[in-house]
């Protein structure tokens, strides 16, 4: 969180060319998207599951298992190459460590939460859909 507050007060939130615009709108359409699926109520920032949340296997779910994480990674990539700082990469770095740090533990979490869990994660893809 404080990697993302980083790169936000450091350098403009808007990318300065079209393409990384819509690099940008692509990750937050689909943080927006994967919201509006597993439901507002559902959120959560801390990786711990609610007690009272269920397991969401549609829309973006169907093929990725964090798609709220992707979307934080494809939503700051443009900025990071538009606005380059070695503290800013290293700022996303460390993003990217944290995030991963936050899905092993999640996934534990969700395994021993939902029994149908490790079924789904064999038919999904944890990050980036046909590859990781």
């Amino acid at each position: 969180m404080c990697s993302l507050f980083f790169i936000a007060v450091s350098a403009s939130v808007i990318s300065n060319n079209s393409a990384g615009m819509l690099v940008e709108a692509t990750g937050i359409f689909l943080a927006i998207h994967a919201i509006y699926i597993v439901k507002l109520r559902n959120v959560n920032i801390t990786p711990t599951v609610k007690k009272d949340s269920e397991l969401i296997t549609s829309g973006p779910y169907r093929i990725i298992r964090h798609p709220m994480y992707i979307a934080q990674i494809i939503a700051v990539i443009p900025l990071i190459i538009d606005y380059f700082s070695w503290y800013r990469l290293l700022a996303f770095t460390i993003l990217l460590i944290t995030l991963l740090i936050k899905i092993q533990y999640e996934e534990k979490q969700l395994v021993a939460h939902f029994p149908s869990y490790t079924e789904y994660k064999n038919k999904t893809y944890k990050l980036i859909p046909y590859i990781y």
